[in-house]
């Protein structure tokens, strides 16, 4: 009985999650459980198999956040770098995590603005650190900024820096979160290109640009 309901549980988790290390699958649990308003399971585990199949890897994460450190060690043998724009976060999780790369960002946008921006990115250039516009990118998470009101910031810009690192490096994944949503889904569709898109999860979107 115990072997059939085993059975029964493992297909009800995505394969690709039960590949992960189980100390991995451990934390994905944990970190879901204390923040259920995140990623889910099969979200965390579609990114978190991607880090570890391309690791050692330069890794690009908009927002920091609980899972700062998950992203850190899955990829311990790479380079992570974190950009951030709530000054609260940047600090608390510096505070936990004092060797974090993370730098703060200016996003200037209100997501209101977003039909008017759609069309014009030129606009839409996102002032970053030389330091990370000259690493060759693997993998990059756009997770931030917030966008739940039209007050926030918006990510028109993290999603359009994303894609030009992209398009102009080539062979790099691109994961955007809360594609449930209408800025996130319409400007992924519009700069990284439905063709790309190889996996849709939950709200995660995945696409590889080649």
């Amino acid at each position: 009985m115990k072997a059939i309901f085993l059975i029964f549980l493992s297909s009800l988790i995505p394969f690709f999650l039960l590949s992960l290390p189980p100390k991995i699958q451990t934390r994905i649990e944990q970190l879901v459980r204390d923040n259920p308003r995140q990623l889910s399971y099969a979200e965390y585990a579609l990114l978190a198999e991607t880090v570890l199949d391309r690791t050692p890897c330069n890794f690009l994460v908009f927002g920091v956040g609980r899972d700062s450190r998950l992203w850190v060690d899955l990829n311990k043998a790479g380079s992570t770098y974190f950009l951030e724009d709530n000054p609260y976060w940047l600090n608390l999780i510096k505070g936990q995590i004092p060797d974090l790369n993370a730098y703060p960002v200016v996003y200037n946008t209100k997501r209101k603005e977003w039909k008017y921006l759609l069309k014009k990115p030129e606009v839409l250039q996102l002032e970053l650190p030389e330091e990370l516009n000259k690493i060759k990118w693997d993998i990059i998470f756009v997770d931030a900024p917030a966008g739940w009101d039209d007050e926030c910031p918006g990510r028109m810009k993290s999603i359009v820096a994303a894609a030009s690192f992209a398009h102009a490096q080539k062979d790099v994944h691109v994961f955007v979160h809360d594609c449930d949503r209408t800025v996130e889904a319409i400007y992924s569709s519009e700069y990284l290109k439905d063709k790309n898109l190889i996996k849709t999860i939950g709200k995660l979107r995945h696409y590889h640009i080649q």
